[in-house]
This record gives structure tokens, C-alpha cells and sequence, in this order.
């Protein structure tokens, strides 16, 4: 057998196998290192800036799209409560997705951490138009034409204003670095006064009818 520098019998010997020397196919080698190099290209564009979508940005986006559904459904039920509002601020995902749309429409106008810019700060104790939940979620909905704010219930599904609502709830005391001054007037926010007021003002359920969806207490806003 002639010896060459890619054909010959090396001198290792294992239980009486004698190892030769052959070297990987060369189309075998170029798919391995295109496969190292596309894996550098895909960390760089989904881990290392903005251009390209994460897995989980991806996952936060189609979770979106399933609290659509359910927010319609929620609405054929009657009125959005301040109950239904909470209860979604312990879902990390739809927080998460609601993070999103509100760095993407609402940054620009209060902040990129709600601290306020144009727009109010969203994080102290003032409030323009009321600080339940429900009044974040109507003044969303509707906007404040006579200050620039405009609607956005043409704007976006009814499900990303429930979750960005909701998740301005989460914003409260967050103390960020450079906030803008307080506007409008205080307001304590207490949980269980507001479903108290809600319940007592909410019209007498006819006998036997289901309660409405999303009635539990909600997470502790952080």
C-alpha cells in the first residue's frame, strides 16, 4: 500500500485494530464550519441588538395574539373591571408582551421606563385622568385629543390595551432615574376599595347568572 500524507496506517494499535488515517470529506468539513459561522451570524442578530426577534419576543408576541381572543370574549361579558386588569399583571407573558407595545407606542411620548417626557410620568402618585387601572385602560382607548394623546382603540387589538394598561399598573413607584415632575392629583391606589366601589355600584346579576370572568384578587404590583 503506498504511504501518503492522506493515505497510510498510523501505528496506534487497539485490541487488535489498526487505526488508518482518512480524512474527512471535504463537503463534510465545509457544512461544518458554515454551520459555526451561521451560528455566530445568529447570535450577533437575535442576541445582539435590535434588528433581529428573539425566541421569546416571538413567544410574548403570539401569547398577545391568544389574550386577543380571550379580551374578546371578556368583553361580551360586560364592562373591563379593575379586577380583570389586575389579575392579568400576574401573567409574566402577557406583561412581557405588553413591555414591548408599550416601548414600541408608548415610549416616545412618557418615557422608555414611564418617567415621562412629552407626555406625564407614569410611575409616581398624579394623575392626569383618574389611576385605577380601568381609568388608564379608557384613557387609552379614547385618548386626550385636546392634549395630543391620541386613541388608540383603532390603533391596536383590544387585547394589547388591556395588557399595556394593566401592565402601567406595574409601573407605580418604580422611581426612575430623571422623572418628570408630578402632574394632576394624587391618588392612593387600593385594590380592594376600588372592587368594593365597582361591586356596589355594578347593576344587581340576574339570578342564577355566572360571576364575570377575572374577579380574583390580583398579583402585588411591583
Amino acid at each position: 500500500m503506498a504511504d501518503s500524507d492522506r493515505d497510510r496506517i498510523l501505528d496506534h494499535n487497539y485490541d487488535g485494530i489498526q487505526e488508518y488515517d482518512n480524512p474527512m470529506p471535504r463537503w463534510w468539513l465545509y457544512i461544518f464550519w458554515a454551520s459555526i459561522g451561521f451560528s455566530i451570524l445568529y447570535f450577533v442578530y437575535h442576541h445582539g441588538g435590535t434588528a433581529g426577534r428573539s425566541i421569546w419576543d416571538r413567544y410574548n408576541t403570539d401569547m398577545l395574539a391568544y389574550y386577543e381572543k380571550q379580551a374578546q370574549e371578556l368583553l361580551k361579558l360586560g364592562p373591563i373591571t379593575e379586577a380583570t386588569l389586575a389579575n392579568l399583571q400576574s401573567d409574566n407573558s402577557a406583561m412581557a408582551g405588553a413591555a414591548q407595545v408599550f416601548a414600541q407606542r408608548c415610549a416616545s411620548c412618557h418615557g422608555p421606563r414611564a418617567e415621562g417626557n412629552i407626555g406625564p410620568n407614569l410611575t409616581d402618585g398624579y394623575w392626569l385622568h383618574g389611576g385605577r387601572l380601568t381609568d388608564v385602560y379608557r384613557t387609552v382607548m379614547e385618548g386626550v385629543p385636546e392634549k395630543g394623546m391620541l386613541s388608540w382603540k383603532k390603533q391596536l387589538p383590544v387585547g394589547q390595551i388591556l395588557a399595556v394598561s394593566a401592565y402601567v399598573g406595574t409601573l407605580r413607584g418604580t422611581q426612575p432615574p430623571g422623572a418628570k415632575a408630578p402632574q394632576g392629583q394624587p391618588f392612593e391606589y387600593d385594590f380592594e376599595r376600588i372592587v368594593a366601589e365597582e361591586q356596589a355600584s355594578a347593576p344587581a346579576a340576574p339570578a342564577g347568572a355566572a360571576a364575570p370572568a377575572g374577579t380574583g384578587a390580583p398579583a402585588k404590583e411591583s
